[in-house]
Protein backbone atom coordinates (compact mmCIF):
# COMPACT_ATOMS: atom_id res chain seq x y z
CA UNK A 1 0.00 0.00 0.00
CA UNK A 2 1.39 3.23 -1.42
CA UNK A 3 1.78 6.39 1.25
CA UNK A 4 -1.00 8.49 -0.62
CA UNK A 5 -3.49 5.09 0.33
CA UNK A 6 -2.14 5.03 3.74
CA UNK A 7 -3.30 8.77 3.91
CA UNK A 8 -6.25 8.23 2.55
CA UNK A 9 -7.58 5.99 4.87
CA UNK A 10 -6.59 7.45 8.43
CA UNK A 11 -8.58 10.29 6.97
CA UNK A 12 -11.12 8.30 6.09
CA UNK A 13 -10.99 6.46 9.61
CA UNK A 14 -10.91 10.35 11.25
CA UNK A 15 -13.76 11.19 9.31
CA UNK A 16 -15.93 8.40 10.10
CA UNK A 17 -15.37 8.52 13.58
CA UNK A 18 -15.96 12.32 13.56
CA UNK A 19 -19.33 12.07 12.22
CA UNK A 20 -20.66 9.21 14.82
CA UNK A 21 -19.89 11.01 17.81
CA UNK A 22 -21.39 14.68 16.20
CA UNK A 23 -22.53 16.16 19.23
CA UNK A 24 -20.20 14.47 21.67
CA UNK A 25 -18.88 16.53 24.30
CA UNK A 26 -17.29 16.43 28.19
CA UNK A 27 -14.20 17.41 29.58
CA UNK A 28 -10.55 15.97 28.87
CA UNK A 29 -8.04 14.96 31.38
CA UNK A 30 -4.66 13.60 30.88
CA UNK A 31 -4.83 10.20 32.37
CA UNK A 32 -7.50 8.74 34.28
CA UNK A 33 -10.31 6.62 33.14
CA UNK A 34 -12.21 7.67 30.16
CA UNK A 35 -16.14 7.68 30.42
CA UNK A 36 -18.56 7.38 27.53
CA UNK A 37 -22.26 8.78 28.48
CA UNK A 38 -24.83 7.55 25.77
CA UNK A 39 -27.89 9.67 25.91
CA UNK A 40 -31.16 8.79 24.66
CA UNK A 41 -31.61 12.13 24.40
CA UNK A 42 -30.24 15.50 26.05
CA UNK A 43 -33.07 17.06 27.73
CA UNK A 44 -33.08 19.28 31.29
CA UNK A 45 -33.18 15.68 33.32
CA UNK A 46 -29.69 14.92 31.57
CA UNK A 47 -28.54 18.15 32.08
CA UNK A 48 -28.50 17.70 36.02
CA UNK A 49 -26.98 14.15 35.89
CA UNK A 50 -24.20 15.25 33.79
CA UNK A 51 -22.85 18.16 36.47
CA UNK A 52 -22.51 15.16 38.84
CA UNK A 53 -20.64 13.08 36.06
CA UNK A 54 -18.61 16.16 35.45
CA UNK A 55 -17.62 16.16 39.02
CA UNK A 56 -16.74 12.96 39.80
CA UNK A 57 -14.28 12.81 36.62
CA UNK A 58 -12.75 16.37 37.42
CA UNK A 59 -12.17 15.01 41.15
CA UNK A 60 -11.15 11.65 40.28
CA UNK A 61 -8.91 12.98 37.36
CA UNK A 62 -10.68 10.97 34.60
CA UNK A 63 -12.35 11.89 31.53
CA UNK A 64 -15.59 11.91 30.14
CA UNK A 65 -17.51 12.71 27.12
CA UNK A 66 -21.43 12.65 26.45
CA UNK A 67 -23.02 12.10 23.03
CA UNK A 68 -26.52 12.72 22.45
CA UNK A 69 -28.44 9.97 20.28
CA UNK A 70 -31.20 11.99 19.33
CA UNK A 71 -33.69 9.21 20.13
CA UNK A 72 -32.04 7.50 17.53
CA UNK A 73 -31.40 3.39 18.17
CA UNK A 74 -28.80 2.83 15.23
CA UNK A 75 -26.95 6.12 16.12
CA UNK A 76 -26.34 4.84 19.85
CA UNK A 77 -25.34 1.66 18.12
CA UNK A 78 -22.91 3.45 16.42
CA UNK A 79 -21.64 5.15 19.42
CA UNK A 80 -20.93 2.34 21.55
CA UNK A 81 -19.24 0.26 18.68
CA UNK A 82 -16.80 3.58 18.35
CA UNK A 83 -16.53 3.89 22.30
CA UNK A 84 -15.24 0.48 22.53
CA UNK A 85 -12.82 0.79 19.15
CA UNK A 86 -11.95 4.21 20.91
CA UNK A 87 -10.48 2.57 24.08
CA UNK A 88 -13.17 3.94 26.39
CA UNK A 89 -13.16 2.35 29.72
CA UNK A 90 -16.54 2.53 30.65
CA UNK A 91 -19.95 2.97 28.89
CA UNK A 92 -22.79 4.39 31.26
CA UNK A 93 -25.66 4.31 28.98
CA UNK A 94 -29.54 5.07 28.54
CA UNK A 95 -30.62 2.71 25.52
CA UNK A 96 -33.09 4.00 23.03
CA UNK A 97 -34.45 0.65 23.11
CA UNK A 98 -32.86 -2.15 25.26
CA UNK A 99 -33.91 -5.33 23.22
CA UNK A 100 -31.88 -3.58 20.42
CA UNK A 101 -29.07 -2.31 22.10
CA UNK A 102 -27.96 -5.61 23.96
CA UNK A 103 -26.09 -7.12 21.06
CA UNK A 104 -23.77 -4.39 21.29
CA UNK A 105 -23.95 -4.05 24.82
CA UNK A 106 -23.02 -7.68 25.28
CA UNK A 107 -20.12 -7.34 22.47
CA UNK A 108 -18.50 -4.13 24.72
CA UNK A 109 -18.49 -6.04 27.66
CA UNK A 110 -17.13 -9.31 26.07
CA UNK A 111 -14.26 -6.52 24.97
CA UNK A 112 -13.80 -5.93 28.32
CA UNK A 113 -14.92 -2.20 28.84
CA UNK A 114 -17.53 -1.90 32.12
CA UNK A 115 -21.49 -1.04 30.32
CA UNK A 116 -23.33 0.47 33.03
CA UNK A 117 -27.43 0.65 32.14
CA UNK A 118 -29.64 3.11 33.24
CA UNK A 119 -32.56 1.07 32.26
CA UNK A 120 -33.51 -2.31 34.07
CA UNK A 121 -33.29 -5.12 32.12
CA UNK A 122 -35.57 -7.95 33.46
CA UNK A 123 -34.18 -10.18 36.34
CA UNK A 124 -32.75 -13.32 34.76
CA UNK A 125 -31.77 -11.81 31.60
CA UNK A 126 -28.60 -13.53 30.43
CA UNK A 127 -27.44 -9.77 29.98
CA UNK A 128 -26.82 -9.30 33.53
CA UNK A 129 -24.22 -11.29 33.67
CA UNK A 130 -21.59 -9.49 31.46
CA UNK A 131 -23.07 -5.89 32.17
CA UNK A 132 -23.66 -3.75 35.43
CA UNK A 133 -27.14 -1.64 35.85
CA UNK A 134 -28.38 1.79 38.09
CA UNK A 135 -31.65 0.01 39.21
CA UNK A 136 -34.85 2.13 39.54
CA UNK A 137 -38.08 0.66 39.76
CA UNK A 138 -39.76 2.26 36.82
CA UNK A 139 -42.74 0.11 37.20
CA UNK A 140 -43.06 0.82 40.54
CA UNK A 141 -42.50 4.88 40.43
CA UNK A 142 -45.80 4.81 37.81
CA UNK A 143 -47.83 2.25 40.63
CA UNK A 144 -46.96 4.89 42.99
CA UNK A 145 -47.93 7.67 40.91
CA UNK A 146 -51.25 6.29 39.99
CA UNK A 147 -52.08 5.40 43.38
CA UNK A 148 -51.74 8.79 44.70
CA UNK A 149 -53.61 10.08 41.65
CA UNK A 150 -56.90 7.88 42.66
CA UNK A 151 -56.25 9.17 46.59
CA UNK A 152 -56.65 12.91 45.22
CA UNK A 153 -59.09 12.88 42.74
CA UNK A 154 -60.77 9.49 43.42
CA UNK A 155 -62.12 6.61 41.50
CA UNK A 156 -64.07 7.94 38.17
CA UNK A 157 -63.75 10.00 35.62
CA UNK A 158 -61.73 10.50 31.74
CA UNK A 159 -57.96 10.24 31.97
CA UNK A 160 -55.00 10.42 29.27
CA UNK A 161 -51.66 9.33 29.78
CA UNK A 162 -48.53 11.05 28.43
CA UNK A 163 -46.07 8.96 28.23
CA UNK A 164 -41.92 8.97 27.73
CA UNK A 165 -40.17 7.90 24.84
CA UNK A 166 -41.69 5.52 21.87
CA UNK A 167 -40.47 1.88 22.56
CA UNK A 168 -38.12 2.69 25.66
CA UNK A 169 -38.28 0.12 28.24
CA UNK A 170 -39.00 2.57 30.94
CA UNK A 171 -41.81 4.54 29.25
CA UNK A 172 -43.36 1.13 28.89
CA UNK A 173 -42.82 0.18 32.56
CA UNK A 174 -44.09 3.36 33.68
CA UNK A 175 -47.32 2.94 32.05
CA UNK A 176 -47.72 -0.89 32.92
CA UNK A 177 -48.11 0.81 36.39
CA UNK A 178 -50.62 3.20 35.70
CA UNK A 179 -52.46 0.68 33.91
CA UNK A 180 -52.21 -1.96 36.63
CA UNK A 181 -53.52 0.66 39.50
CA UNK A 182 -56.39 2.37 37.04
CA UNK A 183 -57.56 -0.71 36.35
CA UNK A 184 -58.91 -1.77 39.40
CA UNK A 185 -61.45 1.26 39.07
CA UNK A 186 -64.25 0.39 36.69
CA UNK A 187 -65.13 4.77 36.86
CA UNK A 188 -61.86 5.36 35.90
CA UNK A 189 -61.52 5.62 32.08
CA UNK A 190 -58.15 5.92 29.87
CA UNK A 191 -59.21 7.63 27.07
CA UNK A 192 -55.96 8.19 25.23
CA UNK A 193 -52.13 6.79 25.89
CA UNK A 194 -49.40 8.55 23.70
CA UNK A 195 -46.06 8.75 23.90
CA UNK A 196 -44.45 12.23 23.40
CA UNK A 197 -41.24 11.69 23.45
CA UNK A 198 -39.83 13.25 26.94
CA UNK A 199 -41.37 16.79 24.72
CA UNK A 200 -42.84 19.53 25.67
CA UNK A 201 -44.41 20.64 22.33
CA UNK A 202 -45.41 17.33 21.50
CA UNK A 203 -47.21 16.83 24.90
CA UNK A 204 -49.03 20.31 24.18
CA UNK A 205 -50.01 19.04 20.96
CA UNK A 206 -51.19 15.68 22.28
CA UNK A 207 -53.13 17.37 25.14
CA UNK A 208 -54.52 19.52 22.84
CA UNK A 209 -56.08 17.05 20.38
CA UNK A 210 -57.35 14.83 23.68
CA UNK A 211 -59.14 18.25 25.00
CA UNK A 212 -61.03 18.73 22.30
CA UNK A 213 -62.27 14.82 21.58
CA UNK A 214 -62.75 14.60 25.58
CA UNK A 215 -63.97 17.96 26.47
CA UNK A 216 -65.01 16.21 30.12
CA UNK A 217 -61.56 14.86 30.70
CA UNK A 218 -60.80 14.68 34.25
CA UNK A 219 -56.99 14.28 34.28
CA UNK A 220 -53.52 13.99 32.64
CA UNK A 221 -50.87 11.45 34.01
CA UNK A 222 -47.62 12.80 32.53
CA UNK A 223 -44.51 10.80 32.75
CA UNK A 224 -42.12 14.01 32.97
CA UNK A 225 -42.33 17.35 34.97
CA UNK A 226 -40.64 19.17 32.41
CA UNK A 227 -43.16 17.50 29.45
CA UNK A 228 -46.23 18.38 31.65
CA UNK A 229 -46.02 21.82 31.37
CA UNK A 230 -47.02 20.93 27.68
CA UNK A 231 -50.78 19.62 28.79
CA UNK A 232 -50.36 22.31 31.51
CA UNK A 233 -50.43 25.17 28.84
CA UNK A 234 -53.00 23.28 26.57
CA UNK A 235 -55.48 23.19 30.01
CA UNK A 236 -54.74 26.82 29.58
CA UNK A 237 -55.35 27.15 26.13
CA UNK A 238 -59.04 25.54 26.93
CA UNK A 239 -59.59 27.81 29.59
CA UNK A 240 -59.84 24.51 31.54
CA UNK A 241 -57.12 25.64 34.34
CA UNK A 242 -58.86 23.99 37.72
CA UNK A 243 -60.78 21.77 36.09
CA UNK A 244 -58.33 19.35 34.13
CA UNK A 245 -56.13 17.82 37.01
CA UNK A 246 -52.27 17.09 35.78
CA UNK A 247 -50.39 14.51 38.01
CA UNK A 248 -46.73 14.02 37.22
CA UNK A 249 -43.20 13.04 38.14
CA UNK A 250 -39.85 13.67 37.84
CA UNK A 251 -39.29 16.69 40.20
CA UNK A 252 -37.26 19.48 38.89
CA UNK A 253 -36.53 22.98 40.59
CA UNK A 254 -39.25 24.36 37.99
CA UNK A 255 -41.60 22.22 39.52
CA UNK A 256 -41.57 24.00 42.89
CA UNK A 257 -44.16 27.03 41.77
CA UNK A 258 -46.36 24.27 40.03
CA UNK A 259 -46.84 22.27 42.90
CA UNK A 260 -46.95 25.21 45.55
CA UNK A 261 -49.83 26.68 43.09
CA UNK A 262 -52.08 23.33 42.47
CA UNK A 263 -50.93 23.27 38.93
CA UNK A 264 -49.33 19.38 39.83
CA UNK A 265 -51.36 18.06 41.87
CA UNK A 266 -48.25 15.92 43.30
CA UNK A 267 -45.08 15.07 41.23
CA UNK A 268 -42.27 12.41 41.98
CA UNK A 269 -38.76 13.42 42.83
CA UNK A 270 -36.04 10.65 42.02
CA UNK A 271 -33.21 13.33 41.22
CA UNK A 272 -30.81 12.88 38.09
CA UNK A 273 -28.04 13.64 40.10
CA UNK A 274 -28.15 10.26 41.77
CA UNK A 275 -28.72 8.75 38.86
CA UNK A 276 -24.91 10.42 37.55
CA UNK A 277 -23.29 9.56 41.01
CA UNK A 278 -24.55 6.29 41.13
CA UNK A 279 -23.13 5.12 37.59
CA UNK A 280 -19.75 6.88 38.47
CA UNK A 281 -19.50 5.07 41.54
CA UNK A 282 -20.14 1.64 40.16
CA UNK A 283 -17.06 2.96 37.24
CA UNK A 284 -14.98 3.79 40.39
CA UNK A 285 -15.60 0.15 42.16
CA UNK A 286 -14.93 -1.28 39.12
CA UNK A 287 -11.30 0.76 38.41
CA UNK A 288 -10.31 -0.53 42.19
CA UNK A 289 -11.23 -3.95 41.93
CA UNK A 290 -14.13 -4.32 44.22
CA UNK A 291 -16.90 -6.29 43.48
CA UNK A 292 -20.73 -4.84 43.07
CA UNK A 293 -23.02 -6.69 45.18
CA UNK A 294 -26.01 -7.66 43.01
CA UNK A 295 -23.68 -5.98 39.77
CA UNK A 296 -26.13 -3.03 40.89
CA UNK A 297 -26.91 0.21 42.51
CA UNK A 298 -29.93 1.03 43.49
CA UNK A 299 -31.59 4.53 43.39
CA UNK A 300 -35.17 5.20 45.05
CA UNK A 301 -38.06 7.62 44.41
CA UNK A 302 -40.37 10.63 47.03
CA UNK A 303 -43.41 11.98 46.34
CA UNK A 304 -43.43 15.51 46.31
CA UNK A 305 -46.56 17.05 47.78
CA UNK A 306 -47.00 21.06 49.33
CA UNK A 307 -46.23 19.67 52.61
CA UNK A 308 -42.53 18.75 51.54
CA UNK A 309 -42.28 20.86 48.35
CA UNK A 310 -39.24 23.06 50.20
CA UNK A 311 -37.35 20.46 51.47
CA UNK A 312 -37.50 17.56 48.66
CA UNK A 313 -34.19 17.07 46.57
CA UNK A 314 -34.10 17.06 42.99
Amino acid sequence: MNCKKVVLLVLTLILVTSIVFAGGRGQSASGGKRVANVLAEYNEWNHVMEREIARLSKEWGWSYTQFDSGQSVNEQINMVNSAVAQGYDYILIQPCDNAALKPVLERAADAGVGVINYYDYPPGDPILQKIYQVNFDQKGVGILQAEEYVKAAGTSGKVALINGLTGAANARAREEGYREVLSKYPGIQIVASIFCDWDRQKAMAAAEDIIQAHPDLKAFLCQDDAMAFGPVEAIRAAGKAGQILVSTQGFYEASIPAIKDGTFIHTITYPPGYFGVAGMEICKDLSEGKAIPGRSKKVGFTLVTKENVDTAPY
